[in-house]
């Protein structure tokens, strides 16, 4: 690994700057859980570390001679992965929409001002400089994303690569359908966090957290009804806009981490076979009528009043969106998004878990922070002891 520079307090500052003001979601859904120091700004000792080599396709396999101890992120589901080891980012291409609101629930102590903005938006302003100032011990971020948003070859990438770390990012969060068309989604969630954790030299959290994972689902689906039973739903992302008349529809698959919530709650596709190519209006909506409505990355972004009052009572007050069964029916639901790692997606699964089926689960609240302690369907608790590799 090159031996990283020295961070000029200047330069950083004045980097840093721009993520002022960024907030993580409304009062409506941050309440305090638990007091704990669970985020670290290093990962594991790098004393006596014998060099090993981690692959993250479609990276070459790269060797490392000692464990990283910081790492940038884009607006992915690796921002969450490094949070669920106990170990803060150091940069960021962004933090819009990014799922602080758990953190503060957790008061797992996300701390803005520490983490240097590597371009001006998620999708744009991207400065090469700023990537030497943060000067991460290696990059969680895709370099086709990045690719689709500035105009570097695999020469940018090498030079960022020669002064600081490896590029090890790669694509996780749209179904194959409209991931990058030469660079499809390879992995699950919860593979791309094994190989996280390997970085990091977290293999025993990993498996802690894996255990945790596991324990949920087989609560989740020891719930579920029989599979001729269980409901359709249209996923909607890049937001709801009922009053627009147009929605872009994701589809449900094991390799789509955004709409994974839905995938794992056994809700079937209302579009399957039938996927659309681009938006569709109330017509196509209408015509597949779907169980569910979902609302992509709303448990996120919004609060639940805002969800509310921008996508529930628009659907309810426009004359097309009156005609859909779930509008009727009071099934206007919402999970989270793009950020999804293996704490966000904790959250996601306990509420559409509720929001599906609360004859079985319990009824869901709406704010995420008003849910009851015997409610909960994951150890809060248990969270913060894997976080802090307290197990």
């Amino acid at each position: 690994m090159p031996r990283r520079r020295q961070l000029l307090a200047s330069s950083a500052t004045l980097i840093a700057a721009g993520l002022a003001g960024c907030s993580g979601g409304g009062s409506g859904d941050t309440t305090a859980q638990s007091s704990t120091d669970a985020t670290e700004t290093t990962g594991a000792s790098s004393d006596d570390v014998t060099p090993y080599t981690v692959e993250i396709e479609p990276n070459d396999p790269y060797t490392f001679d000692e464990v990283p101890e910081t790492y940038g992120v884009g607006t992915s589901p690796f921002i969450d992965m490094g949070m669920a080891l106990g170990i803060h980012p150091s940069a960021t291409t962004g933090l819009e929409r990014a799922p602080l609101k758990f953190y503060d629930l957790l008061d797992l102590g996300f701390d803005e001002s520490e983490v240097v903005k590597l371009a001006s938006g998620a999708e744009s302003g991207y400065d090469k400089e700023n990537f030497y100032a943060a000067d991460a011990d290696v990059w969680l971020i895709s370099r086709k994303s990045i690719s689709s948003f500035a105009d570097w070859d695999d020469s940018d990438f090498e030079e960022i690569e020669s002064q600081t770390g490896p590029f090890l990012g790669t694509t996780l969060r749209f179904a194959p359908q409209i991931a990058f068309k030469d660079e499809p989604n390879p992995y699950t969630m919860y593979e791309a966090f094994e190989k996280v954790a390997k970085i990091f030299q977290r293999q025993e959290q990993f498996a802690a957290w894996q255990s945790m994972h596991d324990d949920l689902m087989s609560t989740v689906e020891d719930g579920l009804p029989p599979e001729d039973e269980r409901p359709t739903v249209a996923a909607i992302w890049r937001g709801v806009s009922p009053d627009s008349g147009q929605f872009r529809i994701a589809p449900l698959h094991r390799l789509a981490n955004n709409t994974k919530s839905y995938y794992r709650l056994g809700m079937t596709d209302a579009f399957e076979g039938q996927y659309p190519d681009g938006p569709i209006g109330y017509e196509e909506l209408l015509d597949v009528d779907p169980d569910y409505i979902g609302a992509v990355g709303a448990l996120t972004s919004s609060t639940h009043e805002e969800f509310v009052s921008t996508v529930v009572e628009p659907f309810e007050n426009n004359e097309n969106g009156q005609q859909l069964s779930a509008v009727q029916n009071g099934n206007v639901i919402r999970s989270a998004g793009q950020y999804m790692g293996p704490i966000v997606d904790m959250f996601s699964t306990e509420a559409v878990a509720k929001q599906v089926y609360p004859e079985t689960f319990g009824e869901w609240p709406g704010p995420v922070g008003e849910l009851a302690e015997d409610e909960r369907l994951f150890d809060r608790q248990r969270l913060l002891d894997i976080v802090n590799r307290d197990f």
